[in-house]
């Protein structure tokens, strides 16, 4: 087999995108909607990443009703097909949308805190940048590079449009201590498997390795913390809806137990949301449980239901 040079194979995967950008941007917003969902449904009828989905969805066992965890998965791949649309589409003029929470949370911007925003992969997480960023000038996001260096340029870009600052995961605690210092906003995801920077806390319902260091940054500097989400209307508008996650009482605890409970706070903060948006939760794709699931093909599943 002839093995493609991974220049070459990076720079087709980028024309690629170009060219599928540019169709969806030729099509009617609701027009290039409709065809991502129905992209997405197909994917769901083919069993693209079926298997994780099913043992995700099994192992928190939230639905017990057959009917309706077949009916959440088939909507969560024709939503997550609408949503990449969206995103590989210009960012510019940002769709309808409805902003629900941002007077409450202005204040808080603008304390000399610093701003934490604790995020999810749920909804469309990338336009709140579009949203936010300009509005507020001084928004920074985490983010792990890209294998594809040429789709990075391009994904940097695209946030830089926004005014979005991009920090790398390899810089992250140094340079978002200096962005809480100075007052500035971090966005980051905590919805994923944490590796080696994590410790368990539950997780819609189930233990789940969690990343430490937005718990313990928050308890460090005493910063505020914010929550947000952007989910599709059945009118392909959105609802942006923003809450202010204010800090449990750690008086009395030591420093890890401190952490320990600001991490299942914001755990709690999220499962909530998933919990009444599962069909917009792109983390089911994840082997978000890892430790506790065996996600390997040939695993058995007790109960198997999304056959």
């Amino acid at each position: 087999m002839i093995k493609i040079p991974k220049s070459l194979s990076h720079s087709l995967e980028y024309m690629l995108l170009l060219i599928v950008q540019k169709l969806l941007t030729l099509l009617p917003r609701n027009a290039a909607l409709w065809l991502g969902g129905n992209v997405g449904a197909l994917l769901y009828h083919l069993g693209v990443y079926r298997i994780i989905v099913k043992k995700n969805m099994e192992h928190v066992a939230l639905w017990e009703d057959i009917v309706e965890t077949k009916r959440i998965t088939l909507s969560l791949y024709r939503n997550m097909g609408r949503y990449a649309v969206e995103f590989l589409r210009p960012a510019h003029p940002v769709p309808p949308c409805n902003i629900h929470g941002f007077e409450e949370i202005e204040p808080l911007l603008n304390s000399g805190k610093g701003t934490i925003v604790i995020l999810g992969h749920l909804g469309n997480w990338e336009m709140l940048s579009t949203v936010f960023g300009k509005r507020t000038g001084k928004l920074h996001v985490i983010a792990k590079p890209m294998n594809n260096s040429i789709v990075e340029k391009w994904l940097l870009a695209k946030r830089n449009a926004s005014s979005v600052t991009t920090i790398y995961t390899s810089q992250a605690l140094r340079k978002m201590l200096e962005v809480i210092r100075k007052d500035g906003i971090i966005a980051i995801l905590i919805d994923q498997f944490a590796l080696n920077h994590g410790t368990p806390a539950p997780f819609l319902g189930k233990e789940a390795k969690t990343v430490r260091t937005v718990a313990g940054l928050a308890r460090k500097t005493g910063c505020s913390v914010i929550s947000t989400t952007s989910i599709f209307r059945p009118d392909n508008g959105y609802d942006i809806n923003i809450s202010i996650v204010p800090p449990p009482d750690t008086s009395s605890l030591s420093e890890d137990d401190a952490i320990a409970l600001i991490q299942k706070q914001h755990n709690d903060v999220l499962s909530k949301q998933i919990i009444s948006y599962p069909d917009h939760w792109f983390g089911w794709f994840h082997r978000r449980f890892r430790g506790y699931v065996d996600y390997s093909r040939h695993a058995d599943v007790a109960g198997s239901r999304l056959q």
